[in-house]
């Protein structure tokens, strides 16, 4: 057991350089989403992609297709020379450190003041999967003071839009703030979330 070794490949020690790494991945991805100026504000929430290359923009979609709310077997047909470019973004594409990425954002800016008051609105990430040609789309509501409870209505709102087009979602996790959405789709899905909470 290699518990107290800080240069080991597993136990505490391993452990505990994964979660530094992971926390540095995600301070400079929030960094450079700040200075790239990424953030879009809209009138009912913020949003921004995390693409696997700057290069790469989001797909328009909407056209025909079909929802899917069970996991598909989507292995992807990039080749192993497109595995080295997604690695950095692909722990992105998890739930979980998609939501610590939007909380630590969130806070960030609460802190300095520039997304409270009348500027304060819930965040929407979007992550690419390129080898599943996938998005994971996750809705973060923070409170505007700490200690206060705020309830995630983007679970609700994220089923209304994907109910109102022709599209590819995967309503698989725990969390039902979250969505994976077919590339094609995920901008005309990003239209109809908006469209969908203007009607509330």
């Amino acid at each position: 057991v290699n518990g107290g070794n800080m240069t080991g490949t597993t136990g505490l020690g391993a452990g505990i350089r994964l979660a530094m790494t992971l926390q540095r991945n995600i301070m400079s991805t929030a960094r450079n989403l700040v200075d790239r100026n990424a953030i879009t504000r809209l009138a009912h929430f913020r949003y921004a992609y995390i693409n696997s290359s700057a290069s790469r923009s989001s797909s328009s979609g909407g056209g025909g297709g079909r929802r899917v709310v069970t996991p598909v077997n989507a292995s992807g047909s990039n080749k192993d020379n497109g595995k080295k470019k997604d690695q950095h973004y692909h722990v992105f594409a998890k739930p979980l450190v998609l939501t610590k990425l939007a909380h630590f954002l969130m806070d960030m800016h609460r802190e300095n003041g520039k997304w409270t008051g009348g500027k304060s609105r819930p965040l929407v990430l979007l992550a690419e999967k390129p080898r599943s040609s996938t998005y994971m789309v996750v809705g973060y509501e923070y409170p505007e003071e700490a200690g206060n409870v705020v309830k995630n209505k983007f679970g609700q709102n994220f089923e209304a839009a994907a109910s109102s087009m022709k599209g590819m979602f995967w309503f698989d996790s725990f969390d039902s703030n979250v969505v994976e959405v077919a590339a094609k789709d995920v901008q005309k899905f990003l239209e109809q979330l908006h469209y969908m909470m203007e009607q509330v």
